[in-house]
């Protein structure tokens, strides 16, 4: 991440154009493709998948690094795109966007199946399929991690001579994510499902040297600290150095997580107890290890034992739990806000509309009287709970903030927040402080992300940059930051080192330090070891060990809560 994917790929398609040139049969019979359709159009250009967040990055890119008129780039997005596929066929490089595609690329599948790519029919309706493109390029390939989902079905329909999966975190989850990159890539015979599940996700040594042949077969991998043939760095950056923060929350925000947290672990010692006496016959997800406990698990408001909560229909997934613990430790006020279905789908959560509003929302606990907040028969000032209040998180933040403008005035930070409703809170405060700031998330569209991150890297204002972690935290150049602040901290490791490395890439001149916030005896500090469990996971799997990264699991949830 943060190594030129991007120019990587804009050099392979210059060098393959040139070569084109001097190839006296450029046009090669691809019949074995088009089936002799006279609906299809042959392309000598490449067709980019990316997320939306993106595409203007990648127009902008080829505008800078290439001569001009030396590529036709065309984007294949907004309502009034050119659909005729004759007149896509002409282009050097067609992006386009993966919400975009599953949304032409209609599909239908059986449950708990991974569908077939063989629908000839569909090309009349959608000029994408209707092209035999000379190449595909999935920017972020990670986005098809799930083979079952729309987006994942539809790139795998598409024709090519030649495939690329770009992406700096192949797995994220579990191996059938790197399976999801197979089936795409066409590598046969392990893009059959029922294969890839009997001969190499199956747990077995065996498996795990199969699947270290084919990472090693075809996986071009890149860090940052692989050396050249010389022995030099393969790309020059500056230091970077990262400072872990050590908070204790304050004596209120300790009351406030004491009772969540009592509340929790009371919950899923239930939970264990139930498994134990066999009470475990709940519909299950296949393709999530823990979505047993995320559907049985449940909690109602104040008044309701344990033992009654898990026998009401209308039930609260006890990652809702463990997410409002996690946001206790960041501010208060986020407990005053139903949760975010976006937010809740980064989690691996589906709650119903009933669900979300009686997600532990602080809400529906008012006492009569308004000073003060109930929570499981506790009282708590209602002003512990605003948002103007500095938390713990905050003051520590405000402090290393000023430091930086007092000492090296020239250097600007990027605060990185899973939840938009923190962001919201950072920049409130920010104000106060009367530092300039501009914020990156879902609801910025992209040429308003090019133009902030522009301004953001070229002048003097803003100061800091407010990004969320799924919006921000993949594709953008921040190389005007050195200061990276990370909130809070997310399951899956990977998509924070995405995060960190919007300032740490090619292209920083500065030194960089990336802080973390972790408050002591909290389950921050557990999540911290859980995270260094699974990217010592994922490094196996990428050198080719064949071991498995999974998602967040029964056993980890004993860790989290000292069970």
């Amino acid at each position: 991440m943060g190594l030129g994917k991007t120019l990587t790929m804009i050099a392979l398609i210059l060098t393959q154009k040139d070569q084109e040139k001097n190839k006296k049969d450029k046009n090669m019979p691809l019949t074995w493709l088009s089936k002799d359709d006279s609906t299809e159009f042959t392309s000598h250009g490449t067709l980019i998948i990316c997320p939306a967040s993106l595409i203007h990055h990648w127009k902008k890119e080829v505008e800078k690094r290439v001569s001009s008129n030396k590529l036709r780039v065309y984007l294949y997005h907004g309502p009034n795109r050119d659909q005729r596929a004759r007149v896509l066929s002409t282009y050097d490089i067609v992006i386009t966007t993966y919400s975009l595609l599953a949304k032409e690329i209609p599909t239908k599948k059986q449950k708990e199946q991974v569908p077939d790519t063989n629908h000839s029919e569909e090309r009349v309706s959608a000029p994408l399929l209707r092209i035999v493109w000379a190449r595909i390029i999935l920017d972020e390939a990670h986005n098809v991690k799930n083979p079952q989902v729309q987006t994942s079905i539809a790139v795998c329909k598409l024709q090519a001579r030649a495939r690329w999966a770009v992406t700096g975190t192949p797995i994220q989850n579990n191996l059938l994510d790197m399976y999801s990159l197979l089936k795409f890539l066409r590598c046969s015979p392990f893009d059959e499902f029922n294969l890839w599940r009997s001969h190499v996700d199956n747990g077995t040594k065996k498996g795990g040297e199969r699947l270290s042949i084919l990472t090693k077969s075809l996986l071009l991998r890149r860090t940052k600290d692989q050396l050249d043939s010389t022995g030099k760095p393969l790309v020059m950056l500056p230091q970077r150095k990262f400072q872990l923060h050590h908070l204790k929350l304050s004596e209120d925000e300790e009351a406030v997580y004491s009772v969540l947290f009592t509340r929790s672990r009371s919950a899923l010692q239930s939970y264990l107890k139930r498994q134990e006496r066999g009470d475990n016959q709940s519909g299950r997800s296949p393709d999530n290890p823990f979505s047993r406990v995320a559907q049985e698990f449940g909690s109602s408001g104040p008044g309701h034992s344990v033992a009654e909560d898990s026998q009401r229909s209308s039930t609260v997934h006890i990652l809702s739990h463990l997410l409002r613990l996690r946001q206790c430790c960041c501010h208060l006020s986020l407990l005053k806000s139903a949760l975010d279905p976006t937010e809740l789908k980064n989690e691996g959560l589906v709650l119903s509309l009933e669900d979300q509003l009686s997600a532990l929302t602080l809400s529906e606990l008012q006492n009569s009287d308004p000073s003060t907040v109930s929570l499981n028969g506790e009282c708590f000032k209602a002003e512990l709970f605003e948002d103007m209040r500095e938390s713990t998180k905050i003051s520590s933040l405000l402090v290393e903030l000023d430091a930086i403008q007092r000492n090296a005035g020239s250097q600007k930070s990027v605060i990185v927040s899973q939840w938009t409703s923190m962001l919201k809170v950072v920049a409130r405060h920010l104000k106060r402080y009367k530092l300039t700031y501009a914020t990156i998330d879902g609801s910025v569209n992209p040429k308003q992300r090019m133009d902030l991150v522009e301004a953001f890297n070229n002048s003097r204002s803003p100061q800091v940059m407010l990004i969320s972690l799924l919006a921000g935290g993949v594709g953008l150049n921040l190389t005007g930051g050195n200061h990276l602040f990370l909130l809070d901290m997310h399951w899956n490791p990977s998509l924070e080192d995405q995060a960190c490395d919007r300032i740490y890439r090619v292209g920083q001149q500065k030194d960089v330090v990336i802080h973390r916030f972790v408050c002591e005896g909290t389950v921050e500090e557990k999540i911290l070891q859980l995270q260094k469990k699974k990217k010592d996971l994922a490094k196996q799997v990428l050198s080719g060990s064949g071991e498995s990264v999974t998602r967040l699991t029964l056993a980890d949830l004993k860790v989290l809560f000292g069970i």
